[in-house]
């Protein structure tokens, strides 16, 4: 049988801050989250507009202005009228509805001009990962960032094969990933620990890795540790990355 992209979501957990005081990072899944690695690319204004008549619930967007500063906006959905949000964006945070959809969703760029999240069924927050991480100044200490995600097989009867979690997109390897020992798991960073502190017992690096067991079942998760590093002074900016789920049809 052949899978389809729709199958396979890269949800969050149930921890994940946008912070450094938080702790305990991780957890189980967050099937209300999902993650978004679209970035801008140059400063947008942005719009959304549902698919369904039905939703006019009121949406969060939350970024960073064109000077960098934080930016939090709040508009109503109007169904599938074109709702613009106000102000300009160098880039997009944390999208946020106050209700379920009926319909999906989309935040796009003003004029149509290219999707850059969107809300399937249930699912009420998208998010970039590893929000508001900062390096330490000039002369400082290395900081290593950790966020933990789940890919979930949503597909109702098959199993994939075989499978493999895989960076696509990991501009000078200034990621890597763990992935965690079970699948379903719901396991932290523990101890009183922030996201500034590696889960214990895992090794991160940038390879191809077999998840537990190898084949990931109908309806099962699969918990991904991501550690992010950044240099001492390194200037802000838009990095992104991004992962696969692979295998084998039954």
């Amino acid at each position: 049988m052949a899978f389809q992209d729709s199958d396979f979501t890269l949800y969050g957990s149930l921890v994940m801050p946008e912070d450094d005081v938080t702790v305990n990072i991780g957890g189980g899944i967050d099937e209300t989250t999902i993650v978004s690695f679209t970035p801008m690319g140059a400063n947008s204004s942005v719009e959304v507009i549902s698919d369904n008549a039905a939703d006019t619930m009121n949406i969060t967007i939350t970024g960073r202005d064109v000077t960098g500063a934080p930016v939090s906006e709040v508009v109503a959905v109007n169904g599938t009228t074109v709702v613009a949000v106000p102000g300009t964006f160098k880039r997009l945070l944390k999208v946020v509805l106050a209700s379920a959809a009926a319909g999906t969703i989309t935040v796009r760029k003003a004029g149509a001009a290219g999707d850059l999240m969107s809300f399937p069924a249930g699912v009420l927050t998208v998010r970039r990962p590893l929000i508001d991480i900062s390096a330490d100044v000039a002369g400082g200490a290395e900081r290593k960032y950790y966020e933990k995600l789940f890919y979930k097989n949503s597909n109702a009867t098959d199993a994939l094969l075989e499978t493999k979690i895989s960076f696509v997109v990991n501009p000078g390897n200034a990621y890597a990933s763990a992935l965690a020992t079970a699948v379903d798991d719901a396991g932290t960073n523990g101890g009183g620990n922030n996201r500034l502190v590696k889960p214990a017992a895992l090794t991160f690096d940038t390879t191809e890795k077999a998840i537990p067991g190898d084949n990931l079942a109908p309806g099962s998760a699969i918990g991904i540790w991501i550690e992010r590093t950044l240099a001492a002074g390194a200037a802000a900016g838009e990095n992104t990355f991004s992962l696969q789920a692979a295998g084998k049809g039954a």
